[in-house]
């Protein structure tokens, strides 16, 4: 055990947060309690150089300022000695996890301090969701950006069966308000605003009822040199068929849960998806669409998908239907 510490310990301090110091402390005030009494005077003097050294760590670190150097590095390389540097992270929860990436992919451009600390906040946060014993799957593949070309990294893990209510909470912790609340959601909070003012993007998914994604792109060119863009803003859109009990009773559940996807992949078609969050609650007779857009601009998405929801007609059975809506539109983080 205390040669897996040993490994994290000597893991680079420059992918070192401050919440992962605090994590670290923990962990290791929680193995010195859990250690066989009586402990003998090495193990002693090892917890007691360790919290020395942490301490020691901590205050150079906060003393030294950031490196903002830029430069084109490699992506899959940083993925690579991160996982290394968690070995312990995934020996604790005996985690696996598989690497796919595709031959063409670009150098990126930025700092590589700045695409370490993500990636930790990233990985900490999908391996303890992850079901133990799971296999943490990491995509890397090319994408195209607005201003040029990118990296899209995707992390896919194997969480428990989420309900309904499961889902609404996770998107509370990802999109809400109150997100930097939690350790957890402030976590994602400063991946989102590191990746924005990179040029970068993140997003969350629900690939299936098992597992959930974080995905996020990179640049692959200078974002410095881009013309800045108009502040935008998160958006929600929650969209309920007020006629729903009234569509169930006539045609059934099966059938009203396949309206509900017939609304979902009409709605999915107007937005950015998969960037922008399109999401179906068929027991509550309800689509959601997460967005970001220029501020002051939010209206227009909205106001373009209930015009274009008020004619559309759904094929239920061998009847076309035409739902009643009733719109919600509220501002996130």
């Amino acid at each position: 055990m205390l040669a897996k510490f040993k490994f994290f310990w000597d893991s680079p301090v420059s992918i070192m947060t401050q919440k992962s110091f605090s994590h670290l402390e923990r962990t290791l005030e929680k193995l010195k309690a859990k250690w066989p009494k009586p402990v003998s005077k090495e193990v002693a003097h090892i917890f007691e150089e360790a919290h020395t050294t942490l301490k020691e760590i901590k205050r150079s670190v906060a003393n030294r300022k950031p490196s903002s150097k830029k430069n084109e590095f490699d992506f899959v390389q940083i993925v690579n000695q991160l996982l290394k540097t968690h070995d312990l992270l995934f020996l604790s929860r005996q985690l696996t996890y598989h690497v796919v990436t595709t031959a063409d992919l670009p150098k990126a451009f930025g700092s590589e301090n700045e695409a370490l600390s993500i990636l930790t906040e990233l990985f900490s946060i999908t391996t303890k969701r992850s079901n133990f014993g799971s296999r943490l799957q990491i995509e890397i593949r090319t994408a195209q950006l607005r201003a040029g070309s990118g990296i899209e990294v995707k992390l896919i893990c194997e969480v428990k069966s989420l309900s309904e209510n499961d889902r609404q909470q996770l998107l509370e912790q990802f999109y809400g308000k109150n997100a930097d609340k939690k350790a957890e959601a402030s976590g994602i909070a400063y991946a989102k605003e590191s990746l924005r003012k990179v040029g970068g993007q993140l997003w969350f998914q629900f690939t299936d009822e098992t597992h959930i994604a974080m995905t996020f792109n990179w640049p692959a060119f200078d974002f410095s040199k881009v013309k800045p863009a108009s502040p935008v803003a998160a958006y929600k859109l929650d969209i309920c068929i007020t006629d729903y009990i009234k569509i169930r009773q006539r045609f059934g559940i099966v059938r009203g849960k396949k309206l509900i996807g017939m609304v979902e992949n009409f709605v999915k078609s107007m937005v950015r998806y998969p960037i922008d969050m399109v999401i179906a609650f068929p027991t509550q007779g309800m689509i959601t669409a997460i967005y970001e857009s220029q501020d002051g601009s939010a209206s227009s998405v909205s106001n373009r998908i209930s015009q274009r929801l008020k004619k559309e007609a759904f094929r239920v059975g061998q009847v076309n239907v035409t739902p009643k809506f009733r719109y919600q539109l509220s501002t996130l983080n």
